[in-house]
C-alpha cells in the first residue's frame, strides 16, 4: 500500500507584517499548519492577534521592495507579509505545493485595461453628449445683451488677431455707397427673420494678408473679410454666404460653439494637467472636439440658407458655385485634416446646394451699380 506524500515541514521563519492601515511594521513569526481545509500560514506577532491565511489564497504581489518578496491575499486586501530572500526560499516551496494554480498574483493589465476603457467611455459621453446638451440649454437661455457683448468682444479679438505687425486691428470698411449696397443685400436675405437683437454686418480690410472667410459670432454679428467679396463673382454668391452665416445666428450656433469650446478644452486641460488651458495638446484636441460639433451645425446652416435664398427669389446654386471655386483653390480636406476642419466636405455641400434647383428668376441681389459699390467698400 502506497502512502501519500506529505508536504515537507519547515522551521519557523520571520517576516514583516503590515496591516495596510498604518505605516507600522510588525515583526512576526511564520509557520505552516495542516488543517482539514488545507495548509494555513500562521502569522504570529509577539503580542496581539494571531492571523491565519489559507495557503490557497496567498499570492505573491508585484515587487514593492527591492530584494524582498511580498505576499498578500489579493490586490484589494491591504495586508502584506514581506519576506527576506532566505525566508522566501524556505517558505514559498511549502506554500506553493498546496496552491491551486500560480502563486503569483494575476497581472494588473486586464484590470487596468478595464479601468481605462471605462474612463474613455465616460469621457466620450461627457464631451460628445453631456457638453453639447448643456451648451445647447445655456445658449437658449442666455440674455440677449450678454450675447451682444460676447459677440462684440469676439469681433474685436478677430480684428486684433488678423491685424498688422504693429498691433493695429484690421480696418473696418465703411465707404458710404458700399455700406448702402450691403444694407440692401442684408435686408433682402434676412426678411422674415425675427431675432432679439439687430443684425450687424461688418467687412474687414484684409488686403495685406487675405483670409477669404466670413463668420458669425454671438449677438447677431456677422463679419466678412474683403478678400471673400473680391473672390465672389456675383452678388448672389455673397448673399448665399450671408444666408449661411445668418443660419448660424438663428440657431444660436455661435453661443453654443463658444460654450462647447470652453467646456471641452477645460476638461482636456484637467486631464493633461494644463490648468491654464493654453497647452498645445489641449488646444489641438479641444479644437478637434469643437469641429466635430460644428459639422452638423454647418449642414443645418446650409439648409437654412437654401430656404432663405429661395424665399427671397435668389438662386441657392450660387452657394454651390462659390464652394466649387473654393474647392478648386484649397482642395478637399482628407483624413486627419477633414476631422480638424469645422466645415463638412465641400463636395457634399456643393451637391446639396446644386441639387435643390433655383426658384423662378427674380430681381438680382444687387444692381450692377450697387454690386460695384460693394466690391469697392474697402477702397
Amino acid at each position: 500500500m502506497t502512502r501519500e506524500a506529505t508536504p515537507p515541514e519547515i522551521q519557523p521563519v520571520w517576516g514583516d507584517y503590515f496591516d495596510g492601515l498604518r505605516a507600522l511594521r510588525q515583526r512576526v513569526r511564520l509557520t505552516v499548519e495542516d488543517t482539514y481545509r488545507g495548509q494555513v500560514l500562521v502569522i504570529e506577532p509577539p503580542e496581539g492577534k494571531v492571523r491565519h491565511w489559507s495557503a490557497q489564497h496567498i499570492r505573491r504581489l508585484p515587487d514593492q521592495a527591492p530584494g524582498k518578496t511580498v505576499l498578500g491575499l489579493s490586490l484589494d486586501d491591504p495586508t502584506r507579509v514581506v519576506l527576506s530572500v532566505e525566508a522566501a526560499e524556505t517558505l514559498l516551496p511549502i506554500i506553493g505545493s498546496s496552491v491551486r494554480g500560480r502563486l503569483d498574483a494575476p497581472p494588473l493589465w486586464p484590470r487596468a485595461l478595464i479601468v481605462f476603457m471605462a474612463g474613455a467611455v465616460t469621457l466620450a459621453a461627457l464631451i460628445f453628449m453631456v457638453l453639447p446638451a448643456l451648451a445647447g440649454s445655456l445658449a437658449r437661455f442666455m440674455n440677449p445683451e450678454a450675447e451682444v457683448a460676447m459677440g462684440r468682444e469676439h469681433y474685436e479679438l478677430t480684428r486684433r488677431m488678423f491685424g498688422g505687425e504693429a498691433g493695429m486691428p484690421l480696418r473696418e470698411c465703411d465707404d458710404p455707397a458700399g455700406r448702402a449696397a450691403l444694407a440692401i443685400l442684408v435686408a433682402r436675405v434676412s426678411d422674415g427673420v425675427d431675432l432679439p437683437y439687430d443684425i450687424k454686418v461688418q467687412i474687414l480690410d484684409d488686403s495685406a494678408s487675405p483670409v477669404l472667410n466670413a463668420y458669425a459670432v454671438a449677438g447677431g454679428r456677422i463679419t466678412f473679410f474683403d478678400s471673400l467679396i473680391q473672390t465672389a463673382r456675383t452678388p448672389e454668391e455673397v448673399a448665399a454666404v450671408f444666408a449661411h452665416e445668418l443660419g448660424h445666428v438663428v440657431y444660436s450656433d455661435p453661443v453654443r460653439h463658444t460654450l462647447q469650446s470652453a467646456s471641452a478644452q477645460a476638461v482636456l486641460a484637467v486631464l493633461v494637467g494644463d490648468l491654464s488651458g493654453g497647452g498645445v495638446l489641449t488646444a489641438t484636441f479641444g479644437n478637434a472636439l469643437v469641429a466635430s460639433y460644428s459639422r452638423g451645425a454647418e449642414m443645418r446652416a446650409d439648409d437654412f440658407a437654401v430656404a432663405q435664398l429661395t424665399a427671397a427669389g435668389l438662386p441657392p446654386s450660387a452657394m454651390g458655385s462659390f464652394f466649387e471655386r473654393a474647392r478648386a483653390t484649397w482642395g478637399e480636406a482628407e483624413g486627419l485634416g477633414a476631422y480638424f476642419s469645422s466645415h463638412p466636405r465641400l463636395t457634399s455641400r456643393i451637391e446639396a446646394s446644386l441639387g435643390v434647383g433655383d426658384p423662378p428668376i427674380g430681381q438680382p441681389a444687387l444692381t450692377p451699380k450697387d454690386w460695384a459699390a460693394l466690391q469697392s467698400i474697402c477702397r
